[in-house]
């Protein structure tokens, strides 16, 4: 009864805001699913710029980031965090090249900002932009394949997020994707590769709790996010695939050692809300289902964060996924701000004994807030 009562002492504080916010949440999610309700698809990820970190802070902690501290670049892991962010508003610049090792000209951006326009509400955007040069394919044995001349894939999304208690708030995400590509004749398809549009979006909380332990001044924070639902991409091949849904919570635990001095440790749980296996009579409310029988694409990520006057960061972190043997990495990551701007920087180290496509890759981030 005790704990029935809090709960709505804290969501129902102010009943009309906070109860029509999340009847609009509802039916945002139920909309959003009922858009890949079709049959005839197949597992597969047309959209994986979306299950990469893109900004240097969550990298350079192993890719967490729902429940850490808000920054400007929230957006891409918990938009609900903005309500709690202490400038008012903010924008950031990402840059990454990508797969650095096996070809020239791959490229993501990813420009994120957000703006706190009341005490209760705030408004985030990202668009988040991978390039791909030319790419030449070869089977295992080596054979030419062909080439892949151009491709891109894009991401545009926009958020609102609303305080539904002192120390919990809501967001939803709405967000259009699209891709792109041109093949040379020597490849089996050839001809251009373009996706119809795509919609998808977030729903996500944050929960985040000034405590007092072992004398020192902390702060707990919990958040959870499901992301990328919505409709299925269909490429101009008549290929069609789901978005790569995922249900990621995570939590933190950030301590003040003293006025200068502040460590956070972060923890994430991320669960793909697809199945590796179904029938293409399946519906994704199906889908969801069926990819908790087992604890498939269960992916683990670790990261530790040191402020010193909160003007010098240093970071690492690890992360580890279940099911694939060259997706374990460390990583680390440094960061420095000076009034309002801040630059970081964060360097992956691959885990595996595999000589994977990933290692040695490194992000860059600069940032701008203010609180005006």
């Amino acid at each position: 009864m005790k704990t029935f009562k809090f709960l709505q002492k804290i969501l129902f504080a102010d009943k009309k805001t906070n109860t029509c916010f999340l009847l609009i949440l509802f039916f945002c999610s139920v909309l959003l699913l009922k858009a890949q309700d079709n049959s005839n698809y197949r597992r597969s990820n047309m959209f994986y710029i979306m299950d990469i970190a893109p900004e240097a802070r969550a990298a350079g902690m192993g890719d967490v980031g729902v429940a850490t501290s808000p920054d400007v670049m929230s957006q891409k892991w918990n938009a609900s965090k903005y309500i709690f962010a202490e400038p008012r508003g903010g924008i950031a610049l990402s840059y990454t090249p990508w797969l650095s090792k096996i070809a020239k000209g791959l490229n993501i951006e990813y420009l994120s900002g957000y703006f706190r326009f009341a005490e209760k509400s705030a408004i985030g955007f990202s668009a988040n932009y991978l390039s791909i040069g030319e790419i030449n394919l070869t089977d295992m044995f080596g054979t030419d394949m062909g080439t892949i001349s151009s491709a891109n894939q894009y991401t545009i999304d926009a958020s609102y997020s609303h305080r539904l208690g002192e120390n919990l708030s809501g967001g939803i995400t709405l967000r259009y994707a699209s891709t792109y590509m041109v093949e040379s004749t020597g490849t089996p398809n050839g001809g251009v590769l373009r996706s119809s549009p795509a919609f998808t979006g977030d729903v996500s909380f944050f929960y985040t709790k000034p405590l007092t332990a072992f004398g020192k001044d902390n702060n707990l924070a919990i958040g959870t996010s499901i992301s990328n639902l919505g409709t299925k991409v269909k490429m101009s091949n008549d290929d069609e695939a789901l978005m790569p849904m995922n249900w990621r919570l995570g939590a933190s635990w950030e301590m003040n050692i003293d006025t200068r001095n502040i460590v956070t440790a972060s923890f994430d749980v991320v669960k793909s809300l697809v199945p590796l296996n179904y029938t293409s009579d399946i519906t994704v409310f199906e889908a969801i289902g069926k990819s908790f029988d087992k604890s498939r694409d269960l992916v683990c990520a670790f990261g530790l964060e040191y402020s010193f006057m909160k003007t010098a960061m240093l970071r690492t972190g690890y992360h580890n996924s279940r099911n694939i043997k060259g997706f374990r990495y460390f990583t680390l990551g440094a960061g420095l701000m000076y009034r309002s701007i801040n630059f970081d920087v964060s360097y992956l180290i691959s885990a595996s004994s595999l000589n994977t496509s990933i290692s040695n890759t490194f992000r860059l981030t600069l940032s701008y807030v203010w609180n005006r």
